[in-house]
């Protein structure tokens, strides 16, 4: 299992040297196991059955979310009233599928084990005719596996450069502003996503998803790559120079709240840092953090939606 079961090895050779940063549209290989290991049923069971973990769902329709005492009893999924608010027109979000459904769970580990990158996965399923969230971006690339109905993805340009874990997301200044202008283009790219296809969407791409005129529920999951970047490497490096012995050392108050004494740490905590880094065994690094970015536990889903409503506010418009 790897990305080939999405997009086929050819373009997995290419996406290796040249990681991506268009949206391209593909259909998994026809001896591809990915249908049979995640299907609309797999995840339509988690609802239907209430065996989701209730904190990792957020039950959402035109970009508001409920509380989860909407969907909930005594703090577990409530299947009854899942499907109330699926038959209102809700999507329901499963996020971090990775870390309780085990065929994605196994996907993802072989995503990561291939490409260093570590990747989770949210499902998405959306009542015919429905939309859950609107105009926003992700700060990694995804793989937006179709697995039933379709669904329509309107895709904008980048409006800001290298958006990167919590730096220059779409819900946050100045990328909502971006977003608000974004709203009165019309979209470079349409892509009208039917079963078994996949979008292949690089991080930063704005994306409006719907179901808006679809008959048919819709039913996709997204796996996210989370790329490593010059940043991460720069963090785990600067982690592993602020165990030296020097640097652990207190700094007497005296020379903290004088601004010349200050001036003075400063500069030796710079030059402690630089001679650490200067010295250090590289290839010794690099076998490190390889072994890091391939077996570290990925970061939890972020959520692009807004914060629930209180509860005993209204929850239709």
């Amino acid at each position: 299992m790897s990305l080939s079961m999405f997009i086929g090895d050819t373009t997995v050779g290419e996406f290796m040297t040249a990681w991506p940063t268009e949206p391209t549209l593909h259909k998994p290989p026809d001896d591809s196991r990915l249908l049979s290991l995640v299907s609309s049923g797999l995840i339509n069971e988690y609802l239907d059955t209430g065996t989701a973990p209730a904190e990792q769902l957020i039950v959402i329709k035109d970009g508001a979310a409920l509380h989860t005492r909407a969907y909930t009893t005594g703090g577990y999924l409530d299947p009854a009233k899942i499907a109330k608010w699926r038959s209102r027109g809700y999507t329901v979000q499963l996020r971090n599928l990775n870390r309780w459904c085990p065929p994605v769970h196994g996907i993802c580990a072989a995503i990561q084990d291939e490409t260093g990158y570590g990747c989770y996965a949210t499902g998405f399923v959306t009542p015919a005719g429905g939309q859950g969230l609107y105009h926003h971006w992700d700060q990694n690339l995804g793989l937006i596996y179709q697995i039933s109905g379709r669904k329509t993805w309107q895709l904008w340009e980048p409006g800001v450069e290298e958006p990167h874990n919590e730096q220059f997301a779409s819900n946050t200044p100045p990328g909502s502003d971006v977003i608000e202008r974004t709203k009165s283009m019309h979209p470079d790219f349409e892509f009208d996503l039917g079963p078994g296809q996949v979008l292949v969407l690089p991080r930063g791409w704005v994306h409006n998803p719907h179901a808006r005129g679809q008959t048919e529920d819709s039913v996709h999951v997204t796996f996210v790559a989370r790329e490593l970047t010059g940043y991460w490497i720069a963090g785990k490096l600067a982690q592993a120079a602020l165990s030296s012995t020097p640097l652990r050392r207190v700094i007497p108050p005296a020379s903290v709240v004088d601004s010349v004494a200050f001036a003075t740490q400063v500069a030796g905590a710079r030059d402690l840092l630089t001679q650490w880094l200067a010295d250090a065994d590289v290839g010794a690094l690099a076998d490190e953090l390889l072994h890091i970015a391939r077996t570290e536990p990925n970061v939890d889903y972020v959520s692009h939606a807004p914060r629930p409503r209180p509860a005993g506010q209204p929850t239709s418009r």
